[in-house]
């Protein structure tokens, strides 16, 4: 047989063998209920990471449901609604375990597997919230490491040493928050300096008028952490308003925020941020998603939860950042979320 029609042979069966497959294959449909909505620019790393999955498994419908006005209550009902169009798969933060149990071991009960992500349960395992696993960031390390980045900036005399720290919070329910300023708490604390955990809320006014207030009565506050990245630059325009210098140097204010979105790493270029994290984002928008599908197809269950972060964002690496995430987001949505002046 002639190598050319040995390989148009090969060429056929092959495409029968895939069409074969695609017919095979059983369609799914998995959904994403989130606390993250448009206001945020961290959902675009969660929708742009849900296209790419799908374009690896087009046998899997992916949606994603969130709210820009966020409370507990509202995103309990989302749930209970995507859990009612009875999906192959859900993937949510567990922003608070008390809310979400019922929903979601009813959904279990049911049969639809169920994959945190971004925030756990964070209750011990045999009293947790029965899913299948975890990915994301671990919280409390990210508060920790900031912290410890922070200190270590400090003793290199790059910024001052923390004499009294403001972990700014926009939820007051918010697990993962919490876990934020109890790992900045620890080192900050343990260096001595004092901790103070604020509830400023989400709106700009409210929350720069709460800072303002703190800053007037706790006049040896030298740190701010915003555990948001687009509050950061409230933090920060409060600070310069009021000449403590927020900017990074040896004197005056330092702040630390989260996160690999626009403001944040434009604040830590511009110098107004000492660092961020990253915490992953992209993958637990994808990894999730491929965790679901492999259960389905191969009843594959993780035997531990999968961290993606964190990683410290600093003025040595904030441009590679910057440029990772223009590729992500396109220059315009990037200039979009900058969120500085």
């Amino acid at each position: 047989m002639k190598l050319a029609k040995i390989l148009k042979t090969t060429v056929i069966a092959a495409g029968i063998a895939l069409a074969a497959t695609a017919a095979l294959a059983k369609d799914y449909r998995f959904v994403m209920v989130s606390h993250i909505g448009s206001n945020d620019a961290n959902m675009g790393w969660l929708t742009e990471s849900l296209k790419e999955f799908e374009k690896k498994y087009p046998n899997v419908k992916t949606e994603y449901i969130s709210t820009n006005n966020y409370s507990v209550q509202e995103h309990v009902r989302l749930l209970e609604q995507a859990i009612a169009t009875k999906p192959d798969g859900i993937a949510v933060p567990i922003v608070d375990a008390n809310a979400f149990e019922g929903p979601l071991r009813k959904a279990i009960a049911a049969g639809i597997p169920v994959v945190a992500f971004n925030i756990p349960d964070s209750r011990p395992e045999g009293k947790r919230i029965p899913y299948l696993t975890y990915v994301g960031g671990d919280e409390y390390l990210t508060g920790k490491n900031l912290g410890q980045y922070a200190l270590a900036q400090a003793k290199a005399g790059k910024v001052p040493m923390p004499t009294r720290v403001m972990c700014a919070v926009h939820d007051a329910a918010h697990q993962g928050l919490k876990a934020r300023c109890k790992g900045m708490r620890e080192v900050m604390e343990g260096a001595g300096a004092k901790f103070d955990e604020l509830f400023i809320s989400a709106e700009p006014t409210t929350a720069r008028n709460a800072m303002q207030a703190y800053l007037q009565s706790n006049k040896d506050a030298n740190y701010i952490f915003t555990v948001a990245g687009w509050s950061s630059p409230w933090a920060w325009d409060v600070a310069n308003k009021m000449g403590l210098s927020p900017d990074v140097d040896n004197k005056g204010m330092t702040i630390l925020t989260v996160d690999e979105g626009p403001v944040s790493i434009e604040g830590v270029r511009a110098g107004h941020i000492l660092a961020a994290n990253s915490q992953g984002f992209w993958l637990q928008g994808y990894a999730p998603m491929e965790w679901l599908y492999w259960n389905h197809e191969l009843g594959y269950e993780p035997k531990s939860d999968i961290l993606t972060g964190p990683v410290i964002i600093n003025k040595a690496n904030a441009d590679k950042w910057a440029k990772l995430v223009r590729g992500v987001f396109g220059d315009a949505e990037y200039k979009k979320q900058t969120g500085w002046q």
